[in-house]
């Protein structure tokens, strides 16, 4: 069965980027190359050009979390590279959407509160697909950090999180999105790492709202207490979505009305919304009686294949251009547990990694 490497770091911000750099160093290297190649194809940036546009994005990340420049400053040291190359992974969203190919990031994600599944846990879950040429550089991350709750995240080596939940019982699972306003501003994989430093629900959403963001983005952010949020975010605004009788489905397009004339990735997504009515249907068939099984035979779904919830590369695409589920995530907040597959879901089985276990005093 493949996995993912399980990384754990601690300490202050630029010991414990030094050791998330050490143990990482090869697979770092391996999404730099592919990072130069999607740079160049997406973007028409060469190496040169792509670094110094990720230089833009140190001042805003310095003035909204300064910890995690320093955290990168770390990373950058323990693998050997410059601080430039550790940015131009956490921008690299910010990076491919200067070019007209927009970034392959067609994730499906779904909310369950409690009083939609069959044990009155809430859960959250995601199938992350990118471009499939970046498939085997992503690791585990769980981190121990002074004054702050443990993470545990999906995330690409060298980029400070993703995907995952804390030990305070906030977790967040995620969607790109393409909207016409874009700055040089907070890269969206910072935000996302912020959110999940939170240690309340309320805190992850300043996370979000706070920062001048530099691109769009969704952040399906919810608590072990049963409570979510969704947050469809461009640069200047920021839409809410409530679950809805329990369950909240995002893909790759806005549903927020006022946000919906702005939105160019749609056009670039042939299959967005059928991905998002497929789930919404899926789930609510089963409403009240969801488990993690559920949830792995919605994420496992091949209804328009190959660009299904559970996505698989075009063979019609060239290489360049192929995308395919490279994990499959769910989060189950009330027992502290993720459950993860290395690759499309169909293929591969789930496997359990457990969180810093969440005090019932924050669950309810």
């Amino acid at each position: 069965m493949s996995s993912f490497p399980l990384i754990e770091i601690s300490g202050q911000p630029f010991e414990r980027g030094r050791q998330y750099g050490e143990q990482t160093a090869d697979l770092i290297q391996f999404n730099l190359t592919g990072y130069r190649r999607l740079f160049q194809h997406n973007a028409g940036l060469d190496w040169a050009d792509a670094l110094a546009q990720a230089r833009r994005y140190l001042n805003p990340i310095e003035g909204y979390a300064p910890h995690l420049l320093e955290e990168m400053r770390g990373i950058a040291t323990g693998a050997t590279v410059s601080l430039n190359e550790i940015l131009a992974l956490n921008c690299r969203t910010e990076i491919l959407s200067l070019g007209a190919i927009p970034p392959r990031d067609e994730c499906t994600a779904m909310f369950v509160a409690p009083e939609a599944t069959g044990d009155g846990h809430a859960l959250l879950a995601q199938n992350w697909d990118w471009a499939n040429i970046m498939r085997g550089g992503m690791v585990l991350l769980r981190i121990e950090q002074p004054g702050l709750p443990t993470v545990l995240t999906l995330t690409e080596a060298g980029m400070v999180g993703k995907i995952g939940f804390n030990s305070a019982g906030v977790g967040m699972v995620t969607n790109f999105l393409r909207h016409d306003h874009r700055r040089a501003g907070v890269p969206f994989h910072v935000i996302l790492r912020e959110a999940l430093n939170a240690s309340r629900l309320g805190l992850a959403v300043a996370a979000v709202y706070t920062g001048p963001r530099a691109d769009s983005g969704n952040y399906l952010l919810a608590h072990a207490g049963g409570e979510a949020l969704d947050l469809e975010a461009t640069p200047p605004d920021v839409g809410f979505l409530h679950p809805q009788d329990g369950l909240l489905v995002h893909t790759n397009h806005f549903l927020t009305p006022r946000l919906q004339a702005g939105d160019v990735g749609i056009v670039a997504s042939d299959h967005t919304l059928l991905r998002y009515g497929r789930a919404v249907r899926l789930l609510r068939a089963q409403a009240g009686q969801i488990t993690v099984e559920t949830l792995k035979s919605i994420l496992r779904d091949h209804f328009n294949h190959p660009k299904s919830i559970c996505r698989h590369p075009d063979p019609g695409q060239s290489e360049m251009e192929r995308s395919a589920t490279l994990a499959s995530v769910i989060v189950d907040l009330t027992a502290a547990e993720m459950y993860v597959t290395a690759g499309e879901p169909c293929e591969s089985e789930y496997y359990q990694v457990s969180g810093t276990r969440v005090p019932d005093t924050l669950k309810t």
